[in-house]
Parts: structure tokens; sequence; C-alpha cells
């Protein structure tokens, strides 16, 4: 026990943590005693015990997140198998790699069941809950609406649909361990890999993202504020063409509509948000661009 505490302080903790262990052994589905889980992490959980008034600086909140975090750590830990739980597809579907061509080639993937990150596009970062520009292109497979789920897991018994030739990512994955399953060095699968070989599908896409590319558009973006909404018919140029070339191939082309977030990428009417922007139709069919509330420009 830490010199800071008093046996009482110490105690009370420990009833509140055999509470915290006991929800952390349910939710990774570990069939062993609270005790022993706090047991083979003691010397940590002492560690982030709350300190008496005074000393302590942090809140309530921060106190049991750290120490729910180290019990997460140590259930793990104590199971380093995957038992097919769905945590880890319910964070976030899979980014392929390289390899797993061979999903598209046998048929276990189809243009439908993803979508492309295009390079310079606003991507979402958990460990430090904020959005940047993506360095790469990359493939990922397609997730709930409503939230981060792989479209595989199953929700009635949280198994996957295609366990057996699941992506490289996913055999990777082991959520008893922190390492990232993928990083920079690994080769990411494109678009250009797998439809290179198109003929004019192939050049559409390239002629999309030279005009709709994601930088233009954030420098589109960032001109529209400096020039006081004078150059928004720029902006509504790049969010046109980005539009026309979608329904050209959808419907000239007669290419299902659940391709086109794989060979274009996500609609840029979509990433507006992430500027405090949107677009809206007016009831005469014209788009208005909308910032903080405010017409920008029809």
């Amino acid at each position: 026990m830490d010199k800071d505490f008093n046996k009482a302080d110490w105690e009370f903790f420990v009833v509140a943590l055999k509470e915290e262990a006991r929800d952390v052994l349910w939710s990774v589905q570990l069939d062993v005693d609270p005790d022993t889980l706090i047991k083979s992490a003691l010397e940590d959980l002492q560690s982030l015990a709350p300190r008496p008034e005074g000393i302590e600086s942090r809140s309530r909140d921060e106190i049991w997140k750290q120490v729910r975090e180290r019990l997460l750590t140590a259930a793990y830990a104590l199971r380093p198998h995957c038992i097919r739980c769905g945590t880890c597809c319910e964070k976030g579907s899979p980014t392929l790699l390289k390899q797993d061509d061979e999903l598209f080639i046998t048929g276990v993937l189809t243009p439908s069941d993803v979508f492309t990150i295009r390079s310079g596009e606003q991507v979402y970062l958990p460990d430090s809950d904020q959005s940047v520009p993506s360095e790469n292109e990359f493939i990922k497979i397609k997730e709930s609406r409503d939230g981060k789920t792989c479209i595989f897991l199953e929700a009635s018994d949280k198994s996957c649909r295609i366990y057996g030739s699941r992506p490289e990512q996913c055999r990777r994955q082991e959520c008893w361990n922190p390492k990232q399953a993928v990083s920079q060095s690994d080769g990411f699968l494109t678009r250009e890999d797998l439809l290179k070989g198109t003929g004019d599908l192939w050049l559409i896409i390239q002629k999309h993202e030279q005009r709709c590319s994601h930088n233009d558009f954030t420098r589109e973006v960032a001109r529209l504020s400096a020039t006081k909404g004078q150059t928004v018919d720029d902006l509504l140029g790049i969010l046109a063409f980005d539009h026309h070339v979608r329904d050209f191939v959808s419907k000239d082309l007669s290419i299902d509509e659940s391709f086109l977030d794989f060979f274009f990428g996500r609609p840029l009417s979509e990433t507006l948000k992430y500027y405090g922007l949107r677009l809206d139709q007016g009831d005469d069919g014209t788009y208005v661009l909308t910032t903080d509330g405010h017409d920008a420009e029809r």
C-alpha cells in the first residue's frame, strides 16, 4: 500500500476496483475471478488510485478511465487469443493491404463492400480525437451508417461473415496487444492496383482525381474564407464536377451506385462538415452553400 493512502481509503478503492474488474471481465468474456485480474496488475493499479485532497490533480472520470484501461490491458494479457467477441469489428473496419487483392479476385469482396479514402481527405484519429488529412490513399471495408461497425459483423451473434477469408489487418489484429496491426510501412491497396486495367473507367477516375483532388478542394475552401465568399464559384465548380461524374458513371455507364464510393471516394459534399460548411438544394433545384447558418452563394 502506498504511503499516501490510509487503510480505509485503500479498502474503499479496492471495493470499487472489484466492481470495475467484474465489468471488464464481462466485456472481454474472460472467466477468471476479479481478484486474479486485480492482482495481475496490482502495482500499477495502486499507482493509479486517487490521492488525498490537495495532492490529486486528476478528475474522478480521468482516474477511472486510466484504471479501466489498465484492467483491460491486464485482462487481455490473461486471454491472449481471439474469442471472436466482435469488439474490434465494432471499433472500425479494416484497411486493405496489397495482399488483400486476392479477396476481390476470389469474389469475397466486391466494389460495393468497400470505399476509398483519397489522399488529403480528412480522417478521424481516435487516439488523438481529431481529424487530419490522410497522407495516403487507401481502401476500407464499409461501416454501418450509424457507427463504425464493419458491415460483415453479424449483430445477432457477433460473428464475421467472411472470417475464413478476412483481410490481413483482421488477421493481425490482437485486441490484447496494443501494437498497431497496420503501419505506414505496410503497402496499402489502392484503386490503381485494382482498376488500372479497366480502360475508360480508369481514365474517368483519373480525370476526377485531377479536377476534384482533396488538396485542391481544401485550398478552395481556404480561399473562400480569405476572399469572404467571392471565390465560391470555384468551390461549387469542384462540387458540381464531383456530382456529375458520379451521376454519369451510374446512369450512362449503368454502374451500380454502391460502387461509386470505391471508384471516386466519398462525395465531396459529405466532407464539407469538416470545414463548417453545408450544401443544401433549394426548391428550384439550385444548390446553396451555407456556413454558420448563412447563405454563402447559389
